[in-house]
């Protein structure tokens, strides 16, 4: 059996295994990511392999782009969709592949708490979806997206890098746009976005200073504006986005922010009873009392208003863990 047909092999099983991502790289072997867990596969491939792969999931632009850092980039194979990211390497290429859900799952599927669930039918402000890599939040705004798609007759503009989940147009008008290909950076295309009559603005990840200042402004004009961030929780995520800027620039941002954010929801990833993962979320509102504390830079206060805002939808990740356990669903 040839390398191209053993690589072919290992991505079936992937597929038919539903495993989360694969890993790739020359002279060591294939290991592959299940439930959480990382274990090896029997195949090696070569440099040659490598640069076969490459060729075949990238563009020539994006391989000249390899030259001088990594890139992120989406694939089709055998009817999945992969998200896919290369990086040189010692010994050559390397590739992490993630393997896309075959469907874009209900919130309900997911298990979304009511206060997530309730921006399907919000009409302004910035909500952040926060998680550790992997944690599904890409597929959890691809859910909520596609809530709005059937339910709402809005304009939704989605600035991806890679596209991941393909939305085929129902009761909204959506313009998918990806780094690199429809426009050069998130806060130019931000600012672009807000002058062609957005109703839902998704920013793929706010990874600096400037994506999040576009961000903050947009939500201030009457937009919806979904965004990510890696952050582990919901009440360390306003610490975050104060990181981002100068200490001189605080205050106005906390005010911003405070004025504007609807909900923070971390999210992570818990092993099932009898396989697969579970989603596991702390939902912060944007309660008068929690923008009081925004405001005052108070932060170490959310976690406590967390435990004691049931009635407001909201919850820590160890409430949520409890719920989930009272319901059979983990150990």
């Amino acid at each position: 059996m040839d390398e191209r047909e053993s690589l072919a092999n290992v991505l079936r099983r992937m597929i038919a295994a539903e495993a989360s991502d694969l890993h790739i790289a020359p002279a060591q072997r294939v290991q592959m990511r299940c439930d959480g867990v990382l274990m090896p596969e029997e195949f090696v491939p070569t440099p040659v392999l490598m640069e076969q792969l490459m060729n075949r999931v990238m563009s020539e632009e994006q391989r000249a782009v390899l030259s001088e850092r990594d890139v992120d980039f989406s694939w089709m194979y055998e009817g999945r969709r992969f998200r896919g990211n290369a990086y040189r390497m010692q010994d050559g290429v390397g590739i992490a592949l993630r393997l896309l859900p075959a469907r874009i799952p209900t919130p309900e599927e997911i298990g979304m708490p009511a206060g997530l669930r309730g921006l399907a039918a919000a009409r302004d402000g910035l909500a952040l979806i926060c998680g550790a890599t992997g944690a599904g939040k890409t597929t959890t705004l691809a859910s909520l997206i596609a809530q709005i798609n059937h339910t709402r007759s809005v304009h939704i503009i989605t600035l991806e890098d890679p596209i991941e989940y393909i939305f085929p147009s129902a009761c909204a008008f959506l313009s998918q746009r990806e780094a690199g290909r429809d426009f050069a950076s998130f806060p130019d295309a931000v600012r672009s976005a807000l002058r062609e009559d957005p109703d839902i603005l998704l920013v793929g990840e706010i990874r600096d200073r400037a994506t999040m200042e576009a961000a903050l402004m947009a939500a201030t004009t009457g937009v919806l504006v979904l965004g990510t961030l890696h952050t582990r929780g919901a009440a360390e995520t306003p610490l975050r986005v104060e990181s981002m800027f100068p200490p001189d620039a605080r205050d106005a941002v906390r005010a911003q922010l405070a004025d504007v954010l609807t909900g923070i929801f971390a999210q992570r990833l818990l092993p099932c009873r009898g396989g697969g993962r579970v989603a596991a979320f702390e939902v912060l509102m944007a309660t008068p009392a929690v923008r009081n504390i925004l405001r005052q830079g108070s932060c170490s206060q959310l976690a406590s208003v967390m435990m004691s805002g049931a009635a407001q939808g909201m919850q820590t990740a160890a409430m949520a863990e409890k719920e989930l356990r009272a319901k059979g669903m983990i150990a």
